[in-house]
């Protein structure tokens, strides 16, 4: 392997994925995973049999995104369990909720558990890496963090708008752009980095007719491919990217740069 070629590889590294059961997780996690990393898993463990039955786990952690107590625990069970911290993505900012009309209770408690956990997360590893003197995070979100969801593209699926035009879903995703920048200002200091990833819908989760919509305003006629999530994290996380940080990388057909 050439030496450029070995600025890709992840051999031996270790990885932890926060929220893998949720959109894009187990995409990243094979991509690591078959670029060389030790993958290991955070989250909620009612899904740990069914999460691990499809990605190939060295070690999982029981994690509630959200909780600055479990935020703390993970942190000392990382300490304890794992000899180097050396990329932590961070995939924990799906929000299911629709509509307009929740309560303020419902929308707290939906902030807590995306944008606080985010900055638990990354507060808590972050330490790590920072002690470390080296690492990657990468934050996960969708093309929604760049531009606005399109109305166009539900005309001929309604049955997706409640879901997609949402109070909180553009926010939720968009809060990956500044806070990308901010965690990699302190962590650069340390020698690490931090970027995010806005990916497009993955082919053949939405319906047909939006699918079509969504390709006829992007450069690349297709829908997202589970390699095209796969490639794209593994170069955010390796040191063939080590010169990047503080940004958020489209991976989207060109749909954002239109």
């Amino acid at each position: 392997m050439n030496e450029i070629l070995k600025k890709f590889s992840l051999q031996g590294k270790n990885a932890l994925i926060v929220c893998p059961e949720t959109p894009y997780g187990r995409e990243i996690a094979m991509g690591l995973h078959r670029a060389g990393a030790n993958i290991y898993l955070a989250g909620d463990p009612k899904v740990q049999a069914s999460v691990c039955d499809e990605i190939p786990a060295a070690g999982w952690f029981d994690y509630e995104h959200g909780s600055v107590q479990s935020a703390i625990q993970l942190e000392k069970e990382v300490r304890e369990q794992l000899e180097t911290l050396d990329i932590v993505v961070e995939n924990g900012l799906y929000t299911a909720m629709s509509g307009w009309s929740q309560s303020y209770d419902d929308i707290c408690r939906e902030l807590r558990a995306t944008h606080l956990g985010m900055m638990l997360t990354v507060q808590a590893l972050g330490r790590i890496l920072a002690e470390q003197g080296h690492g990657s995070v990468l934050l996960v979100a969708d093309y929604g963090a760049l531009v606005g969801y399109d109305v166009q593209n539900y005309e001929a699926c309604p049955e997706m708008f409640d879901s997609q035009f949402t109070l909180l879903k553009g926010f939720v995703s968009g809060g990956v752009v500044n806070y990308a920048r901010q965690a990699s200002n302190y962590l650069a200091e340390h020698g690490c980095r931090c970027n995010a990833l806005a990916f497009a819908p993955l082919e053949g989760v939405c319906s047909k007719a939006f699918e079509e919509a969504f390709t006829r305003h992007s450069q690349v006629k297709r829908l997202l491919r589970p390699e095209d999530v796969a490639t794209a994290a593994v170069f955010l996380a390796s040191d063939a990217s080590s010169f990047i940080t503080g940004i958020t990388l489209p991976v989207d057909g060109g749909y954002t740069a239109k």
